[in-house]
């Protein structure tokens, strides 16, 4: 697996200030049989002209049309790809110079796993970064991690380095999600594939200000929308009211209890139905 080719997803939307940035860090990997796809999504700044200004023929530029969310640009890039193996990078975020080179190595001394992530920092506004997993973190992180991934979501994109045919045999990131996409498909993912972990800081990922408003409702909306699909496989690992809890929680932090209770309930509703 050593001098396998990884293809890099990295998809952008108007992150022109930033996306240099983030094609460097892959490049000044010390893992270098790779390929750089950016797909960028629409983008009306001078994107393109920032990705062409990089002279290195392993980056390939592809421009959709318009605007159509992360999870359909990431599945794009997995299409053009010719690596056997699949990272994804977002256009703010920075890789250490040995992320790949140790997920490869662990990956050579663990056959089994179809999918290696590491653990982020992850930098959000005024703050101190918080390291995900949080190292005090209960469960599992690797093997046979479907139900810890139910309840934690701590698999960011930009750590996962997965086997590209499995990635198609999953059906790819759910473009129907505007929010937590990563998050669903982990859960989908693991619940077919053993997932290994490399347990140290191999990424920065950063929280870049867009609509915040907007990210919030979609992210209720996108976990109700989890909760109802695995109910359950919830309720089979008796981390239901739990999960639930965590989430009623969090809204009622937000000042959005009630909205989420009832979102959750048609989730809920729209599941017995098709049972």
């Amino acid at each position: 697996m050593e001098m396998e080719k990884v293809s890099v997803v990295i998809p952008t939307y108007n992150r022109s200030t930033l996306i240099e940035r983030s094609i460097n860090s892959v490049l000044q990997q010390t893992y270098e049989n790779l390929e750089i796809i950016v797909v960028d999504d629409g983008s009306t700044d001078d994107t393109e002209a920032v990705v062409n200004s990089i002279s290195d023929s392993r980056i390939r530029y592809i421009k959709l049309p318009v605007n159509s969310g992360a999870a359909n640009a990431r599945n794009v890039g997995v299409d053009y790809a010719t690596g056997s193996l699949i990272a994804f990078q977002d256009s703010d975020d920075y890789w250490r110079p040995q992320k790949l080179e140790k997920q490869m190595a662990y990956w050579r001394e663990h056959p089994e796993f179809q999918m290696i992530y590491c653990q982020y920092n992850y930098f959000r506004q005024n703050r101190a970064p918080v390291k995900v997993p949080d190292d005090e973190l209960g469960g599992a992180r690797e093997g046979e991690i479907f139900e810890y991934l139910l309840v934690q979501n701590v698999i960011g994109t930009p750590t996962m380095l997965i086997n590209r045919e499995c990635f198609f045999a999953c059906g790819g990131f759910d473009v129907t999600f505007d929010s937590i996409e990563d998050w669903e498909f982990v859960i989908r993912f693991s619940k077919k594939y053993l997932i290994g972990y490399v347990n140290e800081v191999l990424v920065d990922a950063y929280f870049t200000m867009g609509s915040v408003s907007a990210a919030r409702s979609a992210f209720y909306e996108c976990r109700c929308r989890i909760i109802g699909t695995y109910k359950e496989e919830l309720m089979a690992a008796k981390i239901f009211d739990p999960v639930v809890e965590a989430l009623f929680l969090k809204a009622k932090r937000a000042g959005l209890l009630d909205i989420v209770k009832r979102m959750l309930i048609l989730y809920l509703q729209k599941k017995d139905k098709e049972n």
